[in-house]
């Protein structure tokens, strides 16, 4: 049953393109591939590849080093590259290769690692909802064509409730800090209740930085086949993109950006580039989008797996000899 649970989110994003490609213009969609700018492509997608492996590695470092003692730099860029493979079938799935990672090389209990993890999504909640919070807000209304003012207002909500539930949990675990264990009844906090103020400013700054540089990269992608939307659209929007591909119902957000790109950019995409159903520019796009994340990751990852391997087995043969 547990290998048959996962491929559900593969037949969901199989079942999301095959809906995609019965209600588009499939021509259309091909003929705008050669719009695509390729020297501004790679100009923009080598640095992000390499800037967001830098700044995720050190989200990771810092979260192992202040919650739980352990951890080198390096190695958690190793380690941070190697499990890109596993985010193929869903960023969940590439969480749990980090507990693992963490429990056979360093001893850490399964429990204490989740929370690790834990309050990784934590920020990444917190940090998405307020950039898209105050991009939509900053957002002036002169740039917002009438048929993309519901979007706005959508993103902005959605992001205003990513940052009331940060605070809530911040608070909760302030107050959770002052009990004794017994009556720590709500565990998931647990990972918190150690964590200063300042620790939480460090990770919340380490999130907002990560996930403007998504903003930039999608903003890259747009403005690759010519589609120009604010900017501070581009980040506010690539916000709510980010949470709904990273629950994991579909492989690797595959169908999700293909649904979500056209509908949130659609106000902004070329004269005549929108055949019925879609713009076939923005279909374009969200599929490069998609193929640079998914190829361009595991490229990155391949070269260390067998290091991070070597690592674990390693550790856990002197674990069983001592």
């Amino acid at each position: 049953m547990k290998s048959l649970s996962g491929l559900i989110p593969w037949a969901v994003s199989i079942g999301l393109i095959a809906f995609i490609i019965i209600t588009n213009d499939i021509k259309a969609i091909s003929a705008a591939f050669g719009n695509l700018n390729l020297a501004l492509y790679f100009t923009v997608t080598i640095p992000f590849l390499l800037i967001l492996l830098f700044l995720e590695s050190t989200f990771l470092y810092c979260g192992f080093k202040w919650i739980a003692g352990v951890g080198e730099y390096v190695e958690m860029i190793r380690v941070k590259a190697a499990t890109y493979l596993l985010t193929v079938i869903s960023f969940l799935v590439g969480l749990g290769g980090l507990v693992i990672y963490a429990k056979r090389r360093y001893g850490i209990s399964y429990t204490l690692g989740t929370n690790i993890m834990l309050n990784e999504l934590l920020h990444e909640v917190a940090t998405q909802g307020s950039l898209a919070a105050i991009a939509c807000l900053l957002l002036p209304s002169s740039l917002v064509p009438d048929n993309a003012r519901n979007q706005v207002e959508t993103v902005m909500l959605a992001g205003i409730i990513g940052i009331g539930f940060y605070l809530l949990c911040i608070l909760t675990s302030r107050i959770f800090r002052y009990l004794p264990p017994r009556y720590r009844i709500i565990k998931v906090f647990n990972a918190f209740i150690d964590i200063t103020l300042r620790q939480y400013a460090a990770f919340f700054t380490i999130k907002i930085v990560q996930n403007i540089f998504y903003g930039l990269f999608l903003a890259g992608m747009l403005y690759s086949f010519g589609i120009r939307p604010p900017l501070i659209a581009v980040i506010a929007f690539m916000q709510i993109i980010q949470f709904v591909r990273s629950i994991p119902v579909t492989a690797f957000g595959i169908g999700i950006d293909q649904i979500a790109v056209p509908v949130l950019f659609s106000a902004w995409a070329p004269v005549g580039a929108v055949p019925a159903g879609a713009g076939g520019h923005l279909l374009a796009c969200s599929i490069i989008f998609t193929f640079t994340l998914f190829v361009g990751r595991a490229m990155l990852g391949i070269p260390f797996v067998s290091g991070v391997f070597k690592d674990i087995v390693e550790q856990k043969g002197q674990g069983q000899g001592e």
